[in-house]
């Protein structure tokens, strides 16, 4: 692309190169989270909260979320940790972000969802059912909706 330069029109070149270098730079800073970002960020927090040291899953939880990354609960280890390194499980869930905080959050029924074909398992099932009575007791103690 060429740029011709008549006149004084260097200056408002100038001007206008920097105001959009100073945009570019601001937006760096600020990331901008997607729903399904945003949705995945309270899954983890809700699982860190439900997965107390008193509590084992046992095995290791992966899920996939598409468009947001994964989500993983290493219950092989004393306390369970919840990171989001992708790594090998005992059950992988593959599932959309947003619809799996609405099945924890209780706004969606996870047996319609899987008989949709919106969730896919991977490995062993029971390991995903290890996770719902934890969930529930953590409910309970909270008050947050979380019913059988």
């Amino acid at each position: 692309m060429r740029v011709e330069q008549t006149g004084g029109g260097g200056a408002m070149l100038g001007e206008s190169t920097r105001r959009d270098k100073t945009l570019m730079a601001a937006t760096k800073t600020k990331a901008v989270r997607t729903p399904a970002a945003q949705a995945e960020d309270e899954i983890e927090a809700l699982l860190r909260a439900a997965l107390t040291p008193d509590v084992s899953l046992g095995a290791t939880l992966k899920y996939v979320h598409e468009g947001a990354g994964v989500l993983v609960i290493d219950g092989t280890k004393v306390p369970n940790e919840v990171h989001r390194r992708d790594v090998p499980a005992d059950c992988t869930v593959h599932i959309d972000p947003i619809l799996n905080l609405a099945i924890f959050q209780q706004r969606a029924d996870r047996s319609e969802a899987f008989r949709q074909g919106r969730i896919r398992i991977v490995g062993d099932v029971h390991v995903i059912s290890r996770l719902r009575p934890i969930m529930l007791r953590q409910s309970n103690a909270t008050g947050d909706g979380f019913k059988a």
